[in-house]
């Protein structure tokens, strides 16, 4: 999640401050302050890898209401359900004291709003990369559309708050699609819209969503219509306030070629579509607009990639915004060398290199149960001569038997492997020598075996079978000569 804002002083009537904690996370800033909830950044404590979340609060004089607080659980149930690289994603729910708090996805960059906006005016974009911006929105959009419950079935999820505050655009041109706060879907625990009651930003709600009808997936298709529009033209078609609700209901707009000639015909056309007043008229998925868009690029011009979004972002983001962000980044690449240390003290210094043998971890770095270790062996002593007896043959015989079933049967040499870095973790094979010591077997050498006794017998047989054929064959040559000689003449 990101915002237009840098960090904001909190509000009197509450007390949270950075640094404070909220179950396992510390607040680090503060990104938007509502009537209803905060919302900060935060980094999980307790762990060397600190990955910076946005963390969203309900404030604690509301804490107490039961219909918001299963607004917040409706939206953190919906959003988690949702996974797709244009969504937020949505890590955990959770309760600290008497405030619910619910950590999501932060994203390095800034909200479509706050690109659009320079100053006190908003300046549209380069058509090619609104488009793109749009086209990656309405992926988001269709993902969270298609998404299903825990029976296989549809959850029917509505936005109903397509914005492009809600529009979130990072500093390598990725487009998230936002908070679901006011989404709709099935099994919620809050009470239903009622009659009469609007929800969404005035400029950018279909007018079934004004006059009480069914709202479904193709109310979000037309807020991103008005979007692309905002985007495109840096102005909004139906402009903003209650004034807005009257011309969305009469459908009263400019079209874009109206107010720049230039403006691309087909593009014009994917708007007016998105903008039909009727739903059956408009774009039926998110992902049919999201085509339309993506032919219109194709056969505009050469492909617009993400590294050009970021060229955007980076050219249009405020300093403030950049200034929290690059802060924000900072800690995170942090992460790597606060690790090392911890992990270094942890060890005294013993690092494990390729040539070091393996380095037992310390327990408290295990993740599950350490593995016992047998006590060690009692050294072996030389016996003195008033301790030697006489063994009996049964006991010899038994002796040799042992011996020789140690030797046949060796344990298998087990090589040594690299470090688990994952579970901070090195094994030692069992039975191994300690490291820096070479394995060596005390078992007394092998008998010389029937089959080497044998080999030099061996070789004088079949020396003498070599030897009798060659002769045999000398003499079938020397007779076959003497024939030819006899019938030559």
């Amino acid at each position: 999640m990101s915002n237009t804002r840098p960090h904001m002083q909190s509000d009197p009537g509450d007390t949270l401050a950075p640094g404070d904690r909220i179950g396992r996370y510390q607040l680090t800033a503060l990104l938007a302050s509502g009537g209803m909830g905060q919302v900060w950044t935060a980094r999980p404590v307790g762990s060397g890898f600190a990955r910076t979340v946005a963390l969203k609060l309900i404030r604690a004089e509301v804490a107490d209401d039961e219909n918001y607080a299963r607004m917040f659980i409706d939206e953190a149930t919906v959003a988690s359900s949702i996974h797709h690289p244009n969504v937020c994603e949505t890590y955990e729910l959770g309760k600290d004291g008497d405030r619910m708090f619910m950590a999501m996805e932060w994203v390095a960059g800034d909200s479509l709003a706050g690109l659009l906006r320079q100053g006190d005016t908003l300046v549209a974009l380069d058509l090619r990369i609104a488009a793109r911006i749009i086209a990656d929105a309405c992926a988001g959009m269709h993902a969270a559309h298609e998404t299903l419950g825990t029976d296989g079935a549809p959850l029917g999820v509505v936005h109903r708050d397509i914005s492009p505050p809600n529009i979130l655009v990072s500093m390598q041109g990725q487009t998230k699609v936002n908070d679901f706060g006011i989404a709709k879907a099935r099994y919620q625990l809050h009470e239903r819209t009622k009659t009469g009651e609007v929800k969404g930003k005035f400029a950018y709600i279909p007018p079934e969503q004004i006059s009480g009808g069914v709202v479904d997936r193709r109310a979000d298709v037309y807020a991103m219509g008005c979007v692309l529009y905002v985007a495109t033209l840096g102005l909004r078609p139906f402009g903003n306030g209650a004034n807005a609700l009257r011309k969305i209901l009469l459908n009263e707009y400019k079209l874009p070629r109206a107010l720049r000639p230039d403006y691309p015909e087909a593009l014009e056309s994917i708007i007016q579509r998105a903008l039909s007043p009727k739903p059956d008229a408009r774009f039926q998925t998110a992902e049919d607009m999201q085509i339309a868009l993506e032919e219109w690029l194709l056969s505009s011009g050469k492909l617009v990639t993400a590294s050009e979004v970021a060229k955007c972002v980076k050219e249009r983001i405020s300093p403030e915004v950049k200034a929290r962000n690059d802060a924000l980044l900072s800690q995170n690449r942090m992460a790597p060398e606060l690790v090392m240390s911890r992990l270094n003290s942890d060890v005294d210094n013993e690092t494990p290199t390729a040539g070091s043998g393996l380095t037992p971890a310390p327990l408290e770095l295990w993740r599950g149960k350490p593995i016992p270790t047998k006590a060690a062996p009692a050294p072996i002593r030389e016996l003195q001569d008033h301790e030697l007896v006489e063994a009996t043959p049964t006991q010899v015989d038994a002796a040799t038997a042992a011996l020789a079933k140690r030797r046949h049967v060796l344990p298998p040499v087990v090589a040594a492997r690299p470090s688990d870095a994952t579970a901070l973790v090195d094994f030692v094979p069992v039975g191994a020598q300690p490291p820096g010591r070479a394995l060596v077997s005390k078992a007394p050498p092998a008998p010389p075996s029937a089959a080497v006794e044998l080999a030099p017998a061996e070789r004088s047989s079949r020396g003498r079978q070599l030897a009798l054929t060659a002769l045999v064959f000398l003499v079938l040559l020397i007779a076959l000569a003497l024939l030819a000689q006899l019938f030559g003449r």
